[in-house]
């Protein structure tokens, strides 16, 4: 635990609004951190941004942090992406969760608390007979650039490493997307295209809803996108002739994400059973519709959108 002169203790509670006690032991300074780390919570995390998204079944991650600070991080961003977090803040304490569950991911600290723990835990877990069963993918992370130690990671098994710099939360989600996506496999039932990376701007193309998960898994990603900065979405329901309450509510949800978060949803390429739908429930004229994607990501640099 790193040592905190009073001044520098007496700012943190003057931060959260609090006056210090006598003795503040270190659970005392982990509770004021997590307590900051809240406060200073990033836009994609912000518990009003994103609600309402229920999945039938949320995928698991295991996380292994022993920083409290970086667990409420983590743990808050994946939740809102449907996923279920699972926690350990030592080794023997994430061997003997991964014992119990299975897990469609790990998230590992390196430093727990030396590099030497973090690598034997990747290097034990990437052998484990269940992780080849449930094609776990292991992702380090870490505030340590050291490129002997991150070759060392790849080397142990680790899938990706990710350090812990500005935008460490982005590429947690973007990795999650790229995963999700090859899991998916070349005849995926939904398809992602980042349109515009500056405006961000993203377009997801429908096969089939009605396959078991597709759901789930569009709701995923959208929520991903959204946390991400990708609030300017195009759904393209060319392929899609049936419709359902889970369909229009998916819609719904991912229209009224967007535009909390300061962005717009169009659809293109609906079918009249998809647009009688909208219609039956006074969504035609608030849901913008259009021929094809190519119109579509027009509007959005249309003069009226510029100016809103």
């Amino acid at each position: 635990m790193v040592k905190l002169a009073p001044q520098q203790i007496k700012k943190l509670y003057e931060f959260i609004g609090e006056i210090p006690p006598l003795e503040v032991t270190e659970n005392e300074i982990s509770r004021i951190l997590v307590k900051l780390e809240k406060k200073f919570t990033p836009y994609y995390l912000q518990e009003e941004k994103i609600d309402n998204f229920n999945f039938e079944k949320n995928r698991n991650i295991l996380v292994v942090d022993d920083l409290e600070v970086s667990l409420f991080q983590l743990t808050s961003l994946l939740s809102k992406s449907g996923y279920n977090s699972f926690i350990a803040r030592t080794v023997e304490e994430a061997k003997d969760i991964y014992k119990k569950k299975d897990f469609d991911y790990i998230f590992v600290d390196l430093f727990l608390p030396e590099p030497e723990n973090g690598l034997n835990l990747v290097e034990e877990i990437k052998n484990n007979e269940q992780t080849v069963i449930n094609n776990t993918k292991i992702i380090v992370i870490s505030g340590s650039e050291n490129k002997k130690l991150i070759n060392q990671c790849f080397s142990k098994g680790a899938d990706e490493f990710i350090c812990k710099n500005k935008e460490w939360h982005i590429q947690i989600l973007t990795l999650l997307r790229k995963f999700e996506e090859i899991k998916r496999g070349s005849t995926a039932e939904i398809k992602t295209i980042i349109e515009d990376e500056e405006n961000k701007i993203a377009s997801i193309k429908i096969k089939n809803l009605f396959k078991t998960g597709i759901i789930d898994d569009l709701k995923r990603e959208a929520v991903n996108l959204i946390l991400s900065g990708y609030n300017n979405i195009v759904l393209d329901l060319e392929n899609l002739n049936i419709t359902s309450p889970e369909i229009l509510n998916v819609i719904v949800y991912i229209f009224k994400y967007s535009n909390s978060n300061g962005g717009s949803l169009k659809l293109c390429n609906v079918s009249n059973v998809i647009s009688d739908a909208l219609s039956f429930v006074f969504l035609d004229g608030v849901i913008p519709m259009f021929k094809d994607k190519k119109t579509a990501l027009q509007d959005f640099y249309s003069k009226d959108y510029k100016e809103v």
